[in-house]
């Protein structure tokens, strides 16, 4: 476990102080490999090493588009080694979105993964990136592409001297956060968040000198690297990762892997929750679950019924991957805790003006020492001032907080449908038509109404086999709901929309509108009405 005695400012200085001390301990457990934090160090030096020979300096940033395979960590900490800055993509980007990113952020050089492309190729003579390593698992030894370069021909053994230093306060990344009013926006991250964030998780995920960290959600993602990759450093422990998230085998990946910590997000514990029960749903070593999302009409039978404890939280790329947390000795089902210590927070009006307890309204936080949230936005100042008015970042999501300072999510502000004068969460909406035994997950948005402003939409897919009547589920929610949140219309999709992290692409479905929706008005269903 951490040592109060440790001091670290870099994601070099952890790397380098835990091979020190861990030597052969494995570090990183993935499907076919596992790295000892001595390989770690050792690995990351020769791609520091090779990163330097191709001219690319402090400042300067790497692209990665990368899945959970033991090249990704290699990467990333050889890169911040150098003092340049690491820019993960999403591995699912294509299109004008990876280009526009790719150009935003102006890479010097790109590690592929050979199966991705395919989505880059398109755009690769008009960037410009000067240097291209590929990655080529998975591909049976396809042949590279002209110019590019295996990504084994970037570690090098002849250190280039003399070596960067790397402030707490550098530049360690950029990370894109999704575009939802406007472009995607990079979140400059100084290497001190990457200490302080996971270090503060650490201290509430109750933690054991045995815990191994399993994730299947993306390492380009703050989620993966601050609670599983980094969690797992700091502390002298192991992060093991699958590729992907596979609902139908994930605890008998957790089982094979030894982990005894999860994390997962909303979509991912609706997921599994509806998963069919086997025998194997406590046949693992699991005993906590680091999760954001869960609601309170899941959450005491999801550790019934999986054997563990959640600890729950919340977080953005921006402002910490967890900013607020349960206690682990005080926790309280529904709630997304108390702010963690590098962290104060508020409850503001649209004003700005603080709010009395058990009144919603918007998450504000501010970090209580420097370089402990991002820095601001890429080539985006006009944003990055938006954001911190009042010298608060405004997170955007609708909260409460009770008495005690325990605080409650609601809903992503922006996503807030206004019926009628009344503003509604879809949270509430789908947490009441993902109960029904016919659902296996949906998502809500709103839809423009004849009647000004919106109607609320359901989109819903099914369990296997399922084909309950609309009418059946519009009388679901008239029966659970105030009438005022009973969906105008429902649509069946065969599967929801997900980005790699498992969030709904919301956007893609807002303004979908066509036959194959079912209006609750044509049905008859009858709301009563106070």
């Amino acid at each position: 476990m951490l040592d109060p005695d440790e001091a670290y400012g870099t994601l070099g200085e952890l790397v380098r102080g835990k091979a020190r001390k861990n030597g052969d301990r494995t570090a990183f457990r993935f499907a076919d490999r596992e790295i000892s934090y001595a390989v770690l160090d050792r690995e990351t030096d020769r791609i520091a090493n090779g990163i330097a020979a191709a001219g690319i300096g402090v400042g300067d940033r790497v692209a990665t588009l990368l899945f959970n395979t033991p090249e990704f960590p290699l990467v990333w900490f050889g890169v911040a080694k150098r003092g340049a800055i690491l820019v993960p993509l999403n591995t699912g980007l294509k299109g004008e979105i990876l280009r526009y990113e790719l150009a935003d952020s102006s890479p010097s050089g790109l590690v592929i993964d050979r199966r991705l492309w395919d989505a880059y190729a398109p755009f690769r003579d008009a960037l410009h990136i000067a240097h291209e390593w590929v990655v080529s698992t998975g591909e049976g030894g396809a042949p590279l592409p002209e110019r590019a370069q295996p990504l084994s021909a970037l570690a090098s053994d002849t250190e280039i001297v003399p070596s960067p230093t790397v402030r707490p306060s550098d530049p360690a990344e950029i990370m894109y956060t999704s575009g939802t009013t406007g472009p995607p926006k990079g979140a400059i991250i100084p290497h001190q968040k990457l200490i302080t964030t996971p270090y503060e998780i650490g201290l509430r995920s109750r933690l054991r000198p045995d815990s191994v960290l399993y994730s299947g959600l993306p390492l380009f993602h703050c989620n993966a690297q601050e609670m599983t990759a980094l969690n797992a450093l700091l502390n002298d422990l192991t992060a093991a990762f699958d590729e992907r998230f596979h609902a139908s085998t994930y605890w008998e990946t957790a089982a094979k892997f030894g982990a005894t910590h999860i994390s997962l997000l909303i979509a991912m514990i609706n997921v599994l929750f509806k998963q069919p029960a086997k025998p194997t749903d406590r046949m693992h070593s699991v005993r906590t679950a680091l999760t954001a999302g869960t609601t309170r009409a899941v959450w005491p039978d999801f550790e019934r019924r999986f054997g563990l404890t959640i600890i729950e939280l919340y977080g953005m790329t921006e402002c910490g991957c967890t900013t607020t947390m349960n206690p682990p000795e005080a926790i309280r089902v529904g709630s997304i805790g108390t702010p963690l210590g590098f962290v104060e927070a508020d409850v503001v009006d649209d004003e700005d003006r603080p709010l009395p307890p058990n009144t919603r309204g918007e998450l504000v936080v501010r970090p209580k020492t420097p370089y402990t949230m991002f820095s601001g936005y890429l080539n985006k100042p006009d944003k990055t001032v938006e954001a911190w008015r009042n010298l608060w970042f405004h997170t955007g999501d609708y909260v409460t907080r009770d008495e005690e300072g325990y605080y409650y999510f609601i809903d992503r502000k922006k996503d807030v449908i206004r019926r009628r004068g009344e503003n509604l969460a879809p949270y509430d909406v789908e947490s009441v038509l993902n109960r029904h035994p016919a659902v296996f997950e949906s998502v809500v948005v709103g839809v423009p109404s004849e009647l000004g402003e919106e109607d609320v939409k359901a989109f819903v897919q099914l369990q296997p086999g399922a084909h309950p009547p609309p009418k059946e589920l519009f009388e679901f929610c008239a029966a659970n709901l105030p009438f005022f949140m009973v969906p105008k219309y429902i649509e069946f999709l065969d599967e929801i929309p997900k980005t790699a992290n498992q969030k709904a692409q919301r956007f893609l479905l807002k303004g979908r509108r066509g036959e194959a929706e079912h209006d609750r008005d044509k049905l008859g269903v009858v709301l009563s009405k106070p």
